[in-house]
């Protein structure tokens, strides 16, 4: 038997479905894939930075003097696709294997300052990526069952950082001075920051039950979710992204065969 293989090609913008072989009445084996091709994640040894990937971030970086606090609950949420297309034959017990392999990035920046104009005892980031599954008929069947029908989470981080060390030590965090010129100066004041950033690679199976024959369209969909109070920053990123559909073949669901 000769199975059918089909070969997704991915850009940022939109996929095309390209089948290779001879497509022949099959009950199983049929394979399809898409990929999102060069895009990567890469995490910086030097200031751990992260780039390269399709990022999301939200948030100031408010490490320097003088800059302004984000207001709190401030977030952001940034979608992304992968596309594959695959064809099945009519028979009993046949589903999809789908899985959609991922790095995923995280960073998270919190930070705490006082100065004459800044007073940030606490902070808070948090980043995460969840994936999702959709399965489209494409030659007018039936909606088929996708297990499990919710997001997974990939990766989720939540950061906080927090101190009364500043109102201890009071107006030395405040102090106004002059420079060797005699003009007046702000001190940079008193500031406290934690960083943290994590790139790591991620896969999870779903099934596609009660498949009729015809053409079906699978996407893989993500949502970065961002949230930031005080002084904080907070980025994803995602990539490369593997998405690989399979038909197999139930013969006796949940007991040996």
């Amino acid at each position: 038997m000769k199975a059918r293989v089909g070969v997704v090609i991915c850009t940022a913008i939109s996929c095309t479905l390209w089948l290779a072989g001879i497509a022949l009445a099959q009950s199983s084996g049929n394979f399809s894939y898409g990929d999102t091709g060069n895009t990567h994640c890469v995490l910086s040894k030097s200031n751990g930075s992260i780039t390269g990937g399709a990022t999301c971030s939200s948030g100031t970086d408010c490490t320097a003097n003088g800059c302004t606090p984000i207001p709190s609950s401030s977030g952001n949420t940034c979608i992304g696709t992968i596309n594959a297309g695959i064809k099945t034959s009519s028979g009993a017990g046949n589903v999809f294997v789908i899985r959609p392999s991922a790095v995923i990035g995280l960073l998270t920046d919190v930070s705490l300052q006082k100065n004459s104009s800044i007073d940030v005892g606490t902070s808070t980031a948090y980043a995460g990526v969840d994936f999702s599954v959709d399965v489209n008929p494409l030659s007018g069947q039936a909606a088929p069952t996708v297990t499990p029908n919710f997001d997974v989470t990939y990766a989720a981080r939540f950061v906080e950082i927090s101190s009364n060390l500043f109102d201890v030590l009071g107006s030395t965090c405040t102090t106004v001075g002059t420079n060797s010129l005699g003009g007046t100066v702000t001190a940079q004041g008193c500031y406290i920051t934690f960083d943290e950033s994590t790139v790591s690679a991620h896969s999870f199976d779903w099934i596609a039950s009660n498949l009729s024959s015809g053409d079906y369209g699978v996407a893989a969909n993500w949502t970065a979710s961002l949230g930031n109070s005080g002084i904080s920053e907070s980025l994803t990123c995602v990539g490369p992204v593997n998405l690989t559909v399979e038909q197999n073949k139930v013969f006796s669901f949940n007991t040996l065969n």
